[in-house]
């Protein structure tokens, strides 16, 4: 960086001098503007962390410092030099470039919530394409890469124009048929390999089919005697001479050309960590296999932590790279043109790429390696020091403090306005159930609502009262108004029947759930329907009991006692699609936003026609829910639902766990994406609209919104 010459007082002075004359111009008023008042300058919304550290997986471009990815991705060498990485949870292809910029060059939107293929595949430019969980990628001399395309049963092509093509395989179909590309099937992918000619080598995840395939260059499909031992995994890696290397348990196996299968070093059954000869050396958890430019094999291993192992002609195996005691595991390996190792490496809180040098040193290639996860309660602390593990629901408190749901449910994390956490103990009743943590309420006392999750299909579902001191007790038991219904002639019922939760401050408390009714229970105890029909579901608005819900979410209550509720959650069984429904104290129903003739999705405008997604997907099967099946997960992101705030000038705050974004519902009926960026996951605070990753619970108090993201208690300043 240059340095200021010392020897330029008199422009340094001159500046002084028409700055001050500029403020005096100003503070006189100036001409024929004297007495007129100067409007200070807008106040922008600012994003900033309240309590804890994002650190973790997700989803973000750029520095490669700061880049995330959804686990430990797998890894290639381009012709050019730079790095491949196959995101398979963020069902991306990426790059990581010299200069050190991470970005994605192709796929990167997650499926559809749909059980059609075609919301999961598609071939075009780049971003345009889509796969589904891709988790091997091989990159040839010409620049073509190759990705093993799992979930959609395909190996695809993208060209060193970016373009993506099928290149063998039938989307959706899982089958071993050789032969042209045109009709050649595979099943579940998950291993590529290229040799010096070109051919591309396909190990199969499945038990039905774990034989190797080949593919020639231009696309004929055959199937070789080699197979992986542990189809889902086992790892394998292909020297000049054809010869197809295995992992077996905790050994490795060869293939000859002819298909002969060897033994070369390790036990199968025995983990270990010890080098020797082939039958003294032990290994740990074999992650992936790689040859170097002298033909010599090597393997990542990760039992303890990731560490690379020589394994010799024959089989004497020798440590010649450990990892820092952050890693507890690894991925893929590859080996770049000088000979040293790139390895993705994960510790379970944090994912990150590193190079062993030949010498020993290391250096971190992509992401921020953190320390691994931590046993026991999370500690408490100011601000960013203190650490939550999967912090859901939140309220506020009277006080201005934020009530903060956490794993743990003997625990409640309470967030002071200045981040400082603490935890308060909860004595919970004799032999209560788990707390469902997706919803939480406060009254005008402090007390505090939550409801149970049921551990069995017969257990009850509860709605708990604490004091401020943290003493519990049954408020309610609701489970008449959740019983199981039957649809298509199958019966269904809940692990968690409430998922929402509102309290006034009299203490009545207003519960939704998966059954299509509004509960209201008084301070007393007792239940009564406010609107809907218990097990009759639909979408209808008007009074009470003639009103229809579909699977209902979280809730909010205005100054004026109208609840608003986030409805349709579980659109693909239901076929209703997300909408926003507002319920008057008298129980009249009213639809103020979304469309419930559509299915999820992510579109702002008008409140009539703006699209919403409100829980994740990933935690059933879309068009057919198991019996005893949950609506998602107790807590971390696969089962975030939806939460509302509401302010005091009527505006409505909707968090998306789906596409890590916060929306606004205005007053006037406007929708906009107030928070976050869809597509991106992680944390960049600062001017909006900021990056975020899976928001769940919100509140709103005056100009500050409060929302639970991964790990921390997060924070907007609204402009005023």
């Amino acid at each position: 960086m240059k340095t200021m010459s010392r020897k330029r007082p008199a422009a340094r002075t001159w500046l002084a001098l028409l700055l001050g004359a500029s403020v005096l111009i100003i503070s006189c008023g100036g001409g024929s503007d004297q007495g007129t008042p100067v409007t200070p300058p807008a106040v922008k919304a600012s994003l900033s962390l309240l309590a804890g550290a994002t650190s973790g997986s997700g989803y973000l471009d750029g520095p490669a410092a700061d880049a995330l990815f959804a686990s430990a991705p797998a890894l290639a060498l381009s012709s050019t030099g730079d790095l491949l990485l196959a995101d398979t949870g963020n069902h991306a292809i990426r790059k990581l470039t010299a200069s050190g910029m991470v970005s994605t060059v192709a796929g990167g939107k997650s499926p559809e919530p749909s059980p059609s293929i075609q919301g999961q595949y598609a071939d075009g430019p780049g971003t345009t394409a889509r796969f589904y969980y891709p988790s091997a990628i091989v990159s040839d001399a010409a620049g073509n890469t190759y990705v093993a395309d799992t979930a959609n049963h395909l190996v695809r092509k993208i060209d060193n124009t970016g373009a993506v093509t099928t290149f063998a395989g039938k989307a959706g179909v899982c089958g071993n048929t050789d032969g042209a590309p045109q009709d050649s099937t595979v099943c579940a992918p998950r291993g590529l390999k290229l040799d010096s000619a070109g051919n591309l080598y396909v190990g199969q995840s499945s038990y039905t089919y774990p034989k190797i395939r080949k593919i020639t260059p231009a696309g004929l499909t055959s199937t070789l005697d080699a197979a992986l031992p542990i189809p889902e995994r086992s790892s394998f890696v292909v020297d000049a001479s054809g010869t197809i290397y295995v992992t077996d348990g905790s050994s490795i196996k060869k293939y000859a050309p002819t298909g002969e299968l060897t033994h070369i070093s390790g036990d199968k059954d025995i983990q270990g960590t010890t080098d020797g000869d082939a039958t003294t050396a032990r290994f740990g958890i074999l992650q992936d296999l790689a040859i170097d430019a002298a033909n010599e094999l090597y393997a990542l291993d990760g039992l303890r932590s990731a560490t690379i192992r020589h394994i010799a002609k024959n089989g004497t195996a020798s440590t010649v790279a450990t990892n820092a005691p952050e890693a507890l595991g690894g991925t893929s390996l590859v080996i770049d043109r000088s000979g040293n190792f790139v390895a993705s490496l994960s510790n379970g809180l944090s994912t990150w790429v590193q190079k062993y040098q030949r010498d020993g040193t290391r250096t971190i290639l992509a992401g921020r390696p953190t320390q691994p996860d931590l046993e026991g309660p999370p500690p408490d602390g100011p601000g960013v020091d203190a650490r939550f593990r999967a912090p859901l629901a939140l309220a506020l408190a009277k006080s201005g403090s934020l009530y903060v749901s956490d794993y743990d449910k003997s625990r409640m994390r309470i967030v002071n306005p200045d981040g400082t956490t603490r935890t308060r103990a909860l004595q919970w009743p004799v032999g209560a159930e788990a707390p469902s943590w997706r919803a939480m309420a406060v009254d005008g006392q402090d007390n505090i609502y939550v409801a149970s999750t049921a551990s069995m299909r017969d257990s009850p579902n509860l709605i708990y009262r604490f004091t401020p001191a943290g003493q519990g007790a049954v408020l309610a038991d609701v489970s008449t108004w959740i019983a199981p219904f039957v649809s298509g002639g199958r019966t269904y019922s809940y692990f968690a029947g409430i998922n929402g939760i509102a309290a006034d401050d009299a203490g009545n408390v207003y519960a939704s759930g998966v059954n299509g009714v509004i509960l209201k229970i008084t301070a007393a105890g007792s239940v009564s329907v406010l609107a809907g029909s218990p097990g009759t579901l639909g979408h209808v608005d008007g009074p009470g009991s003639t009103a229809r819900f579909a699977i209902l979410g979280n809730m909010t209550l205005d100054q004026a006692g109208n609840l608003y509720v986030v409805d349709g959650l579980n659109d693909a069984f239901t076929g209703i699609g997300p909408t926003i429904r507002k319920i008057t104290p008298a129980g009249m129903v009213s639809t103020i936003a979304g469309r419930a003739d559509l299915p999820a999705g992510l579109a702002d405008g008008p409140a009539g026609s703006a699209r919403f997604a409100v829980a994740s997907y990933s935690t059933y099967t879309a068009g057919g829910v198991y019996l005893g099946q949950d609506f998602g997960s107790s807590h971390g992101e696969d089962g975030a639902t939806a939460s509302l705030a509401v302010d005091s000038k009527g505006h409505l705050y909707l968090t998306d766990p789906v596409n890590s974004v916060i929306r606004k519902i205005s007053a006037e009926g406007q929708v906009t994406t107030l928070v976050g960026q869809a597509g991106q996951r992680g944390f960049v605070g600062g001017d909006l609209p900021g990056v975020i990753h899976t928001p769940v619970g919100v509140a709103v108090r005056d100009s500050k919104l409060y929302f639970t993201t991964r790990n921390a208690a997060s924070q907007v300043s609204l402009p005023q």
